[in-house]
């Protein structure tokens, strides 16, 4: 039997002697193009960055007093003993994340009102002093164990301690700082720096992908981040200590422009430097460049409900529709941007049915526009890449991937389909990085093509795919 198995094997080998051959040509190829030494120069992602740009989205859950308030920002008046959340329920948050694809949920711990969400030796203005579970809550706790039970990553906001200066310039209210009254920078860092272990205590390192600080432009509190937090990228506007290695492209509206570039100068990341530039434009678009020297990708920001960050009855009025949503995700995902979509719990800590169903929606979409294309190639190094669809297909998008570990090398490009006759120009773009999905009007073809027409290097094309109109 064994001597009939190896007969049969060197038999298949003598009639496809090329089949093994073309698989190893083309890791050769790849491997080769991988070191070509034209783009060693590129900035690249570490592979924090990379792990977490690969996670495409994730949700933002914003609950504190404020909602009780009705408002935005956290005005001290409510009491205590008024905070409930008695339907508050972190397995429904974990839930609704994963009916549209997310993969982390970033919570927000403390806003600017000061109030925190664990059990604080830093402040009496916390959840273990209110009637939550009769005084016996830890959300973060609760909010970490069912992240690990439902497979997702986690992610924090924390707003810095502000002093009573920043709070005049921004007209914030101290509602939590009349617990523990804030003079210096000194006494605000401290407080940022033992919450940070309090937090870790709670969430531990392997879980946190992504910590957002808030106006945090006097913030020293990079050796605890590399300590407590290795695995996760850092918000923070105007912020050195830790630098940002991801930003806030300067909108609330989860788009970010095209071209989008992962890189900019470092040297724009140093505030002291420019102090003529504003926190956040110091991070926008406006400063990205292709040829930067330091990787920093951008994050577009959305509420569920347009402006709403926080639930009030007016929110459910503004609520986005499948449609904006869609619009969002082509344009911040599909521009080489991670989108963070916002979740608003009701005053009892609760998801509004409707906003579960319309995030389900969401990412039932999402499924049916990119997740079924038509046909796709994979791992293909070199400047033109040609795709054959087995027919004419009517085209709705297109949709390019580069393997952005190695730099973004690709800077012009053009996609072309053959409609029978000739070659129709369908689509032609400059930035590519992780995804670039663009639209295509009402086109048929037989085959499409890429055509890579300015480059760094040889281009790593990841993924190519076409899918089918809206």
């Amino acid at each position: 039997m064994k001597k009939c198995v190896l007969i049969i094997l060197v038999f298949s080998l003598c009639i496809f002697p090329h089949c093994n051959t073309k698989v190893i040509q083309s890791k050769k190829a790849w491997d080769t193009a991988v070191a070509d030494p034209a783009a060693a120069h590129l900035a690249r992602p570490t592979k924090v960055q990379y792990n977490w740009q690969e996670m495409e989205r994730a949700m933002f859950v914003q609950l504190d007093p404020a909602t009780l308030q009705q408002g935005e920002y956290d005005n001290g008046t409510t009491k205590l003993e008024d905070i409930r959340f008695e339907k508050l329920d972190v397995n429904e948050w974990c839930d609704v994340a994963k009916s549209w694809g997310a993969k982390e949920v970033v919570f927000m711990l403390a806003h600017s009102g000061g109030f925190c969400m664990w059990p604080s030796a830093t402040t009496k203005y916390h959840i273990g002093n209110t009637s939550y579970k009769n005084g016996k809550g830890d959300v973060v706790k609760d909010f970490a164990a069912a992240c690990r039970t439902h497979g997702l990553m986690a992610g924090f906001y924390l707003w810095s301690p502000h002093t009573p200066d920043v709070a005049k310039e921004y007209n914030f209210v101290n509602a939590g700082y009349k617990y523990t009254p804030v003079n210096t920078m000194e006494e605000s860092n401290a407080i940022l720096r033992q919450r940070l272990r309090e937090i870790h205590q709670r969430l531990g390192s392997d879980l946190v992908r992504e910590v957002w600080f808030d106006h945090p432009r006097h913030v020293s509190a990079s050796q605890e981040m590399k300590e407590l937090f290795p695995e996760a990228v850092v918000m923070a506007a105007a912020c050195i200590d830790p630098l940002p290695t991801i930003r806030w492209p300067g909108t609330e509206t989860g788009k970010v422009k095209d071209p989008c570039w992962s890189t900019l100068k470092k040297d724009f990341l140093d505030s002291r430097k420019y102090p003529e530039i504003k926190d956040n434009q110091m991070q926008d678009q406006s400063v990205d460049d292709p040829d930067g020297d330091y990787w920093a990708p951008h994050e577009a920001d959305v509420p569920l409900h347009d402006h709403f960050w926080h639930m009030r009855p007016d929110a459910l009025n503004h609520r986005l529709s499948v449609a904006a949503l869609m619009d969002c995700y082509e344009k911040s995902v599909g521009r080489n941007s991670f989108l963070i979509l916002n979740c608003a719990p009701m005053p009892d800590g609760s998801i509004h049915p409707d906003d579960i169903k319309r995030y389900r929606e969401f990412g039932e979409e999402i499924d049916r526009r990119f997740g079924h294309p038509i046909a796709l190639t994979e791992q293909v190094p070199g400047n033109t890449i040609m795709l054959d669809l087995g027919g004419m297909k009517n085209i709705g998008y297109t949709d390019l991937w580069e393997d952005y570990r190695y730099g973004q090398r690709i800077r012009e490009y053009v996609i072309e389909g053959y409609d029978g006759n000739t070659w129709i120009e369908l689509a032609r773009g400059t930035s590519v990085g992780h995804r670039k999905i663009d639209p295509v009007t009402a086109k048929s073809a037989t085959k499409v093509r890429v055509r890579i027409t300015k480059s760094v290097g040889t281009p790593l094309i990841r993924k190519f795919q076409v899918h089918s109109p809206s």
